[in-house]
């Protein structure tokens, strides 16, 4: 859908346009997040083998797959690696009907010596969108706490992001903590847009 709609430039000019010892921003030119953030990360390794530390941002880019992936590139360094994005809005906060934030996903990678790294990637939210997809195809219902209604009502309907309705933060409900996972979605917001 982002190739029809001319928002992927398939031969981008990754660069540059800002750096410090220790930072940089990276302008991926309308590319795939997928060839943008290996480039990122191999920068912000390049800067943490010379300064202890390496924090890129990336504008201008599009979906960038497994965040895990990225993360655990610093693991061949025996560095912690860290990547997040934030996405389209698709999710309500707690108490909310309007979509505020994307499903935003956050990886850690940390080495553990001989034994095998520590890695968590997840969407910050109950479900990651591709999980309401799979269902579709499948004409099932989701379960409960994964989605709402346009009105804010809980709703099992796989297909009810096309009728106003939205994700639910991590948590899903006050009661099971959706409000943290809100809060992790908005830092993970903050810090990617």
């Amino acid at each position: 859908r982002l190739w029809q709609a001319k928002r992927i430039n398939a031969i981008p000019n990754i660069k540059k346009i800002h750096e410090t010892p220790s930072t940089a921003v990276v302008d991926g030119d309308a590319g795939l997040g997928l060839v943008v953030a290996p480039y990122a990360m191999r920068i912000a390794i390049a800067k943490a083998e010379q300064v202890g530390t390496g924090w890129v941002s990336v504008q201008n880019s599009n979906h960038f797959g497994i965040a895990g992936y990225h993360a655990m590139m610093a693991l061949e360094k025996d560095m912690i690696g860290i990547a997040m994005t934030n996405a389209s809005a698709l999710v309500a906060p707690t108490f909310g009907k309007e979509k505020m934030l994307g499903t935003n996903p956050i990886a850690v990678a940390i080495p553990a010596g001989k034994e095998p790294a520590f890695v968590a990637d997840f969407a910050t939210t109950t479900a990651a969108n591709g999980k309401l997809e799979i269902l579709q195809r499948k004409s099932e219902d989701t379960p409960f706490g994964w989605v709402q209604d346009a009105e804010g009502k809980e709703s099992r309907d796989a297909n009810i992001l096309k009728k106003g309705g939205a994700l639910l933060p991590l948590g899903s409900d006050r009661e099971h903590g959706s409000h943290k996972g809100y809060a992790l979605g908005s830092i993970v917001d903050i810090f990617s847009a």
